[in-house]
């Protein structure tokens, strides 16, 4: 599945700044904690606040991840 892990505001839960886009089978639920690889120094650390699901027309299935910046 296609997945997006987004930046969020931890009040509003809005998506702000695309941190990656990976494809994943792995069931993430809200808590789960990941660490980003962004080129060069440490790796970002986050939470996910939010996991949305996304199922289209044709039957794609998609998820964006919205993540607190720890």
């Amino acid at each position: 599945m296609e997945a997006e892990l987004y930046a969020s505001d931890a009040f509003t839960a809005k998506k702000e700044e695309l941190l990656s886009r990976f494809e994943s089978e792995y069931r993430f639920e809200k808590g789960d904690e990941l660490y980003v690889e962004r080129g060069g120094g440490r790796p970002l650390k986050v939470r996910l606040i939010d996991v949305r699901v996304l199922v289209g027309e044709g039957g794609s299935v998609k998820s964006e991840l919205l993540a607190m910046k720890l």
